[in-house]
């Protein structure tokens, strides 16, 4: 069943959900444009060059642009080859009937930038440098799976895994996956202890379509074509990344020509793009879940009946459609509508006010006063935290609030840049050091349903980015349970329980699947929206 996205303009996808693409008009070049030249604008900015020590979505993107990995996925969400010359499935003999081993054949002739070759050695040291516990990367996953690795000549890479592992070959080395689906470069890095604080870092040398020109960190990034990418020179000349960290400043540099492609769209700007001269807009299905994430692990949401009294006041569905303006698909849980895993039976909790208030006196609270619930001598207040210059979010904070209020609870917000919101342990993320109770961010997921990196009880942070601080060891069964097999109904049975138990436990409670909206120049050709990652085939766009 496609998944389809509901236009708040009106318009649907149909039966075989067309992709919407709008544009004012099909001028000829606007003046504002630098011919070979494409100026990107980005509201976050980024906290590192190096995906190894990242896990931002943005970081992702640009991952593709500098770096070349084993896979990568296409505008159909097809897993498809990038330095591997193929993907390893049962049926080509690249996965071993009893799953513990995977072969991966390089193609010759990769080069990185700098002219050295890349090699099954390479491969083999970005993986040893996920293990290396000196290195601050978010979380090692799914390299911590692998027993060895064998590299029995520069062209073939030999995985061995501790157990069978079925999301093992969408996740390991896949360009645009966060932290490491780059591959990194062992004939530069192999002399680092740990590459935390290494130069390398501020400009980073991959096997990519662009180089690292120069960067200024919050401000700018410059790449220049790689002449030895290996599917030839790219047709740009240069990437220009701005970082801008208002959508409504970037909604003016774009109206303004100053840039040309918008990456990630609010959609409370969608109707105003559609009228811009010279800009076309694309509104695509994506995999990453708009949710609140509950923080399980500190008092008063570590009693799941002040979780399910949140989940009972917000007013999920009225959000999803003033807010989110009807253009991404409500979900509750983390597998998406139209998935095998599916569980139809896991939707958002109904707005109902007088079943919270039920569960907050059974819970011990009790309203003061002034009308906000009390217990022991505390208030019922809730640090609620987002990224900062996202006026989606910020309007979606002041519903929680409303919605709150009206049960007697206070709601005080506290935002940051994002780099700080999803910066890792080491760095004092807010979110991996548990500073906050209420999080609305997006969960970047994949069309495997495999969660466990955010679910499983032994993912928590600094290992992994169960950030919800979320410690169900039924879910932690049923997530191996899945893992260590490749028979897909019996992976749906155990998906269908971590669901139920997603919406019953309440670590998050989605609200909208949003969709990946971008608006670029009408001059920009070679952009092929929908897939995992807006950036993937980068090395066609020219304008």
């Amino acid at each position: 069943m496609p998944f389809c996205v509901a236009l708040a303009a009106g318009l649907l996808f149909g039966a075989g959900c067309t992709r919407v693409s709008e544009q004012a008009s099909r001028n000829s070049a606007h003046p504002g444009t630098i011919p070979g030249e494409l100026r990107v604008g980005f509201y976050e900015s980024l906290d590192n060059l190096n995906p190894l020590l990242s896990l931002q979505s943005y970081v992702g993107e640009v991952e593709l642009l500098i770096f070349s990995g084993l896979v990568t996925y296409d505008d159909h969400y097809r897993l498809v080859p990038d330095v591997a010359t193929d993907v390893p499935t049962l049926r080509n003999g690249g996965i071993s009937a009893d799953g513990l081993t995977i072969t991966y054949h390089l193609r010759h002739g990769v080069l990185f930038s700098d002219g050295a070759p890349l090699t099954s050695a390479d491969v083999a040291y970005t993986w040893q440098q996920l293990e290396n516990p000196d290195n601050n990367a978010p979380n090692r996953e799914p390299a911590e799976r692998v027993r060895t690795i064998e590299t029995p000549d520069p062209y073939t890479v030999v995985v061995r895994l501790k157990a069978p592992y079925s999301p093992f070959v969408s996740s390991f080395l896949r360009n645009g996956y966060t932290p490491a689906g780059g591959i990194l470069p062992k004939h530069l890095l192999g002399g680092y202890s740990d590459l935390n604080h290494a130069q390398y870092n501020l400009k980073p040398v991959g096997s990519g379509p662009f180089v690292v020109e120069s960067w200024e960190p919050g401000l700018k990034l410059t790449l220049a074509a790689n002449a030895r990418y290996w599917r030839g020179a790219p047709k740009l000349k240069r990437i220009v990344i701005s970082i801008i960290p208002d959508e409504n400043s970037l909604l003016f540099a774009l109206r303004a020509h100053d840039i040309d492609f918008d990456y990630n769209v609010p959609e409370s700007q969608y109707d105003q793009l559609k009228g811009l001269d010279g800009i076309r807009v694309s509104v695509e299905p994506s995999f990453s879940l708009e949710h609140i994430k509950f923080n399980c692990g500190r008092a008063p949401l570590s009693d799941v009946r002040v979780r399910q009294a949140i989940a009972y006041a917000i007013d999920w569905s009225g959000m999803a459609r003033r807010i989110y303006r009807g253009l991404g698909v409500q979900g509750m849980a983390d597998v998406r509508p139209d998935s095998w895993a599916y569980n139809p039976a896991v939707v958002p909790y109904p707005y109902d006010p007088a079943r919270a208030r039920g569960l907050l006196r059974q819970a011990g609270w009790a309203p003061g006063a002034d009308g906000v619930l009390s217990k022991d001598g505390r208030a019922l207040a809730l640090k609620m935290i987002t990224v900062v210059g996202a006026p989606v979010r910020l309007k979606a904070e002041e519903l929680v609030q409303q919605d709150l209020k009206a049960i007697g609870v206070e709601v005080d917000v506290h935002n940051y840049p994002a780099n700080l919101v999803f910066a890792t342990f080491a760095n004092n993320g807010v979110l991996t050091r548990g500073n906050y109770d209420l999080a609305l961010v997006t969960m970047d997921l994949d069309q495997d349903p495999d969660n466990s990196i955010n679910l499983s009880p032994d993912q928590l942070p600094p290992r992994g980015q169960n950030r919800s601080f979320f410690v169900d060891e039924q879910v932690g069964h049923w997530e191996a349970a899945a893992e260590r097999t490749y028979d897909p109904a019996l992976r749906r049975h155990y998906y269908m329980l971590v669901q139920q138990r997603v919406h019953d436990a309440l670590p998050f409670h989605g609200i909208v699947w949003r969709p990946s909206i971008n608006a670029y120049s009408e001059n920009m050709s070679g952009y092929r929206p929908g897939a995992a990652n807006d950036f993937w085939n980068s090395y066609d766009w020219s304008i």
